[in-house]
């Protein structure tokens, strides 16, 4: 018995290291960086922004490198109090805060768990067995080591996506103001100038590629935190969308006495909100590298504040978010009418 059991130390010990090597092999794998869009001339790397018309009446620029540009009297007055006219009969709602980016983070808080702690737990479990209940077999220690880091992965993805949805219920308190995208009805004129002279300043773009035109009011005490337009995770999350978010213009649709400037608070630059005036920036360069410059907000607004919204994708928008068949064709009609 005493040589039998002397025998059997060495072999476990061999069987343990052999079960080790089995699992850093496949779960201690070093993660892939993520490969960069090639760097581009010009002052920064992102500045390659889709092209834009700077010669458009009313333009200049607040900001280069990134480029933040205003186009004044980008709608005259009564195109603005006819969009504020129209937010004002419709059913607006609290505007929705989407958490973009969720599949990366559930993606990487799960590769982190499974590179490091779901491995140890898996070895702790084969040496208990081997250790504890003199257990010799390799192909069962095999199956013991896969089932318990199999199950450490599983749990460790539930729990990354339980912290999602949480994160994504705290983000709505982040945004205060009520919202409606203009589509289904006949468009309006207003609406139609709008997407006409967006597609003026941006030549490139397509009527496919626009979100409809979406209108938000800001109450006295409203505003929206900081956060970013694009998309890291924009291929996966938006791919119905449109992909990622290349441009955003924004349309201020009333005077605005106190408060409810648009900050840029990486480039310390504040945007009045002027009536009839547009913002345009440009969340992601033209290959839809994510851009962390463009951060911004919309600061706490003091008196009732309107503004429309139009955000250009990379790609055609298969879902419902993009503009609808009748505005679309409304569009083209007005621009065949002006050239």
């Amino acid at each position: 018995m005493g040589l039998v059991g002397q025998s059997l130390a060495p072999r476990r010990r061999a069987l343990v290291a052999a079960a080790v090597a089995l699992i850093t092999s496949t779960a201690l794998q070093p993660v892939a960086p993520q490969l960069r869009p090639p760097t581009r001339r010009g002052a920064h790397p992102l500045d390659g922004h889709v092209p834009l018309e700077d010669a458009y009446p009313g333009l200049r620029f607040l900001h280069r490198s990134p480029d933040v540009a205003v186009i004044d009297g980008f709608l005259s007055g009564a195109e603005c109090d006819a969009l504020v006219a129209i937010g004002r009969a419709k059913q607006l709602e609290r505007s929705p805060v989407a958490y973009a980016g969720w599949s990366d983070d559930v993606a990487e808080l799960t590769q982190t768990w499974a590179s490091g702690p779901a491995a140890w737990v898996a070895l702790a479990a084969i040496l208990a067995k081997a250790n504890l209940y003199g257990v010799t077999d390799r192909v069962d220690l095999a199956l013991t080591a896969a089932g318990v880091y199999a199950l450490n992965v599983v749990l460790a993805a539930a729990a990354a996506l339980a912290f999602a949805k949480r994160r994504e219920a705290g983000l709505s308190a982040l945004r205060t103001s009520k919202s409606v995208a203009l589509r289904g009805d006949k468009p309006a004129a207003a609406e139609v100038a709008t997407f006409s002279r967006l597609l003026d300043v941006l030549p490139s773009a397509a009527p496919e590629q626009m979100e409809a035109l979406t209108l938000i009011r800001y109450d006295d005490g409203d505003r929206l935190a900081p956060h970013y337009d694009a998309n890291r995770a924009a291929a996966a999350e938006d791919a119905t969308r449109g992909g990622q978010t290349l441009c955003t213009l924004l349309v201020y649709l009333n005077d605005v006495a106190a408060g409810g400037r648009t900050t840029f608070g990486k480039l310390g630059l504040h945007v009045e909100p002027k009536r009839g005036d547009a913002c345009v920036f440009f969340p992601a360069d033209a290959t839809g590298a994510f851009d962390d410059r463009l951060e911004h907000e919309g600061e706490t607004a003091r008196c009732e504040k309107w503004i429309g919204r139009v955000w250009v994708h990379a790609d055609p928008i298969l879902g419902p978010t993009g503009v609808d068949g009748p505005t679309r064709a409304a569009v083209l009609a007005a621009r065949a009418a002006k050239h």
